[in-house]
């Protein structure tokens, strides 16, 4: 290794010890909802593109999410405004209901506000959808003003992902997934997110690794996880019996070009240091498809690269 390269490790370990030793923020309890539909290729999901002047992720394809509010939080009143008994409930959310239950109603409000697609239907017998997506009002009062109970039955499970301790802004998220009909539709909201796409998975990793398509870290990791599935009844069947994981938080190597991301099952996770090669990192870029426990993000996209022993 030439005398450079030794010098940008050194930098790099330097770099890293320090901000680790600071006090990480806190991450905010959050959730998200993969979006996925069959079509002729195989399954496609829902992705959209944060604005430019997000604070975080900005200008990435991530699915639809956010932190979950005070309204969701009410877990005795969402009990009694959706389509499952609470015993059903605890069996589809795989966990505490008072505990979940806001999670998975949060993942559907951040769908109907920032893709506009409500998963929810009339209650009683009362058909409201319609008046129920009035605009400007409060999610809980378009379910009131609709008598609309939220699908949580059409939700499954998929991942849990906590934002790494480096970054400014943390998120404690849970990953749902939901199916979706071809006749329904998506949009952006064209404030927090600017354009809406369906996609193949494995077509969505070979944009971002073209540059077209930059993919947020997780986003990448769960479309790599998608691409088993050709049909959307295998990954629902999937996603309702698997439990919650292991929840995955990934570590930062800041380097002078860019980042490296390392994902828990890396052999080098809960080392202090890490041996970084920089010239090599291009040459170390993996094909779509290839099994992968770290990223290189540089430039606005982030790539997956093989691990050197």
């Amino acid at each position: 290794m030439n005398k450079t390269n030794k010098e940008t490790i050194r930098k790099g370990l330097f770099r890293f010890m320090t901000v680790q030793s600071r006090h990480p923020a806190t991450p905010s309890p959050s959730a998200t909802l993969i979006l996925a539909r069959e079509h002729k290729a195989g399954i496609e999901v829902y992705l959209l593109r944060r604005s430019a002047a997000s604070k975080f992720m900005p200008g990435t394809y991530v699915f639809p999410g956010g932190n979950l509010e005070a309204e969701d939080m009410d877990a005795a009143y969402w009990k009694n405004h959706v389509d499952l008994a609470e015993d059903q409930l605890a069996r589809t959310l795989d966990g505490d209901v008072d505990r979940m239950l806001p999670f998975a109603v949060a993942a559907i409000r951040e769908t109907w506000e920032e893709a506009g697609l409500l998963l929810a239907a009339p209650m009683k017998g009362f058909s409201g959808l319609e008046q129920a997506a009035k605009n400007g009002t409060p999610f809980t009062r378009k379910i009131q003003d609709g008598e609309l109970g939220l699908s949580i039955s059409q939700l499954g499970r998929w991942h849990h992902w906590i934002t790494p301790e480096l970054m400014p802004r943390r998120f404690n998220t849970y990953f749902f997934v939901a199916p979706v009909g071809q006749d329904q539709r998506c949009r952006p909201d064209n404030h927090e997110t600017v354009h809406g796409s369906w996609v193949n998975p494995r077509k969505a990793l070979t944009e971002n690794a073209q540059g077209s398509l930059p993919l947020s870290p997780p986003t990448l990791v769960t479309l790599h996880q998608l691409l088993p599935f050709t049909t959307l009844d295998a990954l629902m069947a999937e996603a309702r019996i698997r439990a919650w994981p292991a929840p995955i938080m990934p570590r930062l190597w800041p380097l002078d070009d860019g980042t490296l991301i390392i994902a828990p099952w890396d052999p080098d996770y809960a080392r202090e240091s890490v041996s970084v090669d920089i010239d090599r990192l291009e040459a170390d870029l993996l094909p779509v498809g290839v099994p992968f426990s770290r990223l290189w993000r540089h430039g606005g996209i982030c790539q997956p690269v093989r691990c050197r022993g």
